[in-house]
């Protein structure tokens, strides 16, 4: 059938799933499809073209993508929308596999190529993935905000250059490549300009940022520069552990920049780290910590960690749940172990019972529980500066105070009607009940 949609009348929603580095890929796909006349609105306003932007790090995330294809594939069926384009890791990863389960996907299109992606629905004319061109935006593409107000991301770099067993991403997104220090900048400049509070830089591995261009990573650099624009609150997301320098910890002491530490340990057994191809060690880590914390005493600690990984015995558990513990680790995600394919960790035996995963999950969820009270009660009666997010319920706010990261850390509720015109302020915390903090206005 002849499309008789002109490409300024064309109407594009998106869904963006997974981490916020795609939220940044959805945003800089948006501004693309803005500059060649299509209009962005809401998934609700039954669109000429449904975006998905899927995730297919683990098999979680993998079913969560596929079950929100199906779901579009019944709006298309039933007139809500005329056309599905599904993008990002879950199809780089499986494209073929993808391409016979759903034919009637009108696009479907990996990771690399997005000016080539914008081009073929703008013009209507669905083409084959050519996957040829690795993808970095930089300052020139005008991404759309698909974020709250006062608080944003900059992708500072694509790809990744480890060889972790367990992961995917280097198969995914390429190898790693850093973006100009000046093309940050000029992005950076320019969301501070239009009101941007909160900045979190995000990357893979940040520590490794630069290092594809020379010997040394170009992050304290990068952040002495970007902290000097003047953002109330810089933080950096996912430092690797093991490539953390005296220099990069230095860095953090710049103005503006939290002293918010993203590390991702993933286990401190020496045994299932070599497994896991990763550095580090009980010791190594705690070391790390305790530096941290010494040069920082205000600092918060993230981290990640994997439980039931093939040969994880009792006692490299016990090591996990101790250092957990010992650290005081403020905020800890765990995941259990996912079987990823084509993975180095695909060939490893004495893989773990479910069950047994389940339960080393709740474990050390139960120490990270412990933790967050800990932290919580100590900010009872403390004055902290609030980013307020937008309206919650009965004429109050929710937003965060700067230990809590977005999405990931919880929120805080004051008892405020919310104003578009807000922007920080100081509150003192009066409770909390688990991840959500209460406060006042000060």
């Amino acid at each position: 059938m002849k499309n008789n949609y002109k490409p300024e009348s064309r109407t594009v929603s998106f869904v963006s799933l997974g981490c916020f580095k795609n939220t940044v890929d959805s945003e800089v796909l948006a501004g693309m499809l803005k500059k060649r006349g299509l209009k962005i609105v809401s998934e609700y306003e039954n669109p000429d073209w449904l975006i998905i932007n899927t995730c297919g790090f683990i098999r979680d995330a993998k079913e969560e993508s596929i079950e929100e294809i199906l779901t579009a594939l019944e709006k298309k069926e039933k007139g809500e929308i005329k056309k599905l384009a599904v993008f990002g890791c879950l199809i780089q990863r499986y494209c073929q596999e993808l391409k016979a389960a759903f034919k009637n996907v009108d696009i479907l299109w990996g990771v690399n190529d997005m000016e080539e992606l914008a081009d073929t629905m703008a013009k209507d004319r669905p083409v084959e993935y050519p996957n040829k061109n690795l993808f970095l935006y930089n300052d020139r593409h005008q991404r759309l905000s698909f974020t709250t107000p006062g608080s944003t991301f900059i992708k500072i770099s694509e790809g990744c250059n480890m060889t972790c067993s367990f992961c995917s991403i280097p198969m995914i997104r390429g190898p790693y490549r850093s973006r100009p220090i000046i093309s940050i900048l000029k992005e950076a400049e320019h969301l501070k300009n239009q009101g941007i509070e909160e900045l979190n830089l995000i990357s893979q591995n940040s520590t490794y940022f630069g290092k594809d261009r020379g010997m040394q990573s170009q992050l304290p650099d990068l952040l002495k520069k970007i902290s000097g624009l003047g953002f109330r609150w810089l933080r950096v997301l996912y430092l690797m552990p093991e490539e953390i320098t005296a220099e990069i910890l230095e860095s953090f002491a710049g103005p503006s920049i939290l002293p918010y530490f993203d590390l991702p340990f993933q286990h401190v057994s020496a045994r299932i780290l070599k497994k896991m191809q990763r550095g580090g060690n009980f010791k190594k880590n705690m070391q790390l910590v305790q530096q941290i914390r010494n040069l920082f005493p205000k600092a918060v600690l993230r981290s990640t960690f994997i439980v039931g990984f093939p040969g994880e015995e009792e006692d490299d558990f016990k090591q996990l749940l101790e250092f957990a513990a010992k650290a005081a680790i403020e905020r800890i995600g765990v995941f259990g172990f996912s079987l990823e394919e084509n993975t180095a960790s695909c060939k490893l035996t004495q893989r773990k019972k479910p069950q047994t995963i389940a339960n080393r999950k709740n474990c050390l969820l139960a120490i990270s529980d412990k933790n967050l009270q800990k932290y919580n009660q100590a900010l009872i009666g403390q004055t902290m500066d609030f980013l307020p997010l937008a309206p919650w319920t009965n004429g109050s706010t929710i937003g965060r105070i700067s230990s809590q990261a977005p999405e990931v850390d919880g929120h805080c509720e004051i008892q405020e009607k919310f104003n578009e015109a807000f922007k920080m302020f100081p509150i003192k915390i009066t409770g909390f009940q688990n991840e959500m903090l209460f406060g006042k206005r000060q």
